[in-house]
């Protein structure tokens, strides 16, 4: 008897309110795994779609801290 998880990961085409990921997806838990997160020690998984698009959603909101903000000053011209 093992006490260990041995994933069977197939890659699979996630759809969930018009959008589409491509994720590996254990065939006997069900579970997804997150793309961005990876495999291995420092993975995420998650059990519904749902799940991992809002997963995603918030990398793409933590990415978005650490963008550079650029600020246009308006050239002021004098008209004649």
């Amino acid at each position: 008897m093992s006490l260990q998880w041995e994933p069977q990961w197939v890659d699979e085409v996630v759809e969930y309110a018009g959008m589409r990921l491509r994720v590996k997806r254990d065939k006997v838990t069900g579970l997804y795994a997150c793309p961005v997160c990876g495999l291995g020690d420092n993975a995420t998984y998650l059990l519904t779609a749902k799940d991992l698009f809002y997963h995603i959603y918030a990398h793409a909101k933590k990415a978005e801290r650490y963008r550079a903000r650029v600020q246009y000053e308006e050239e002021s011209r004098e008209e004649e």
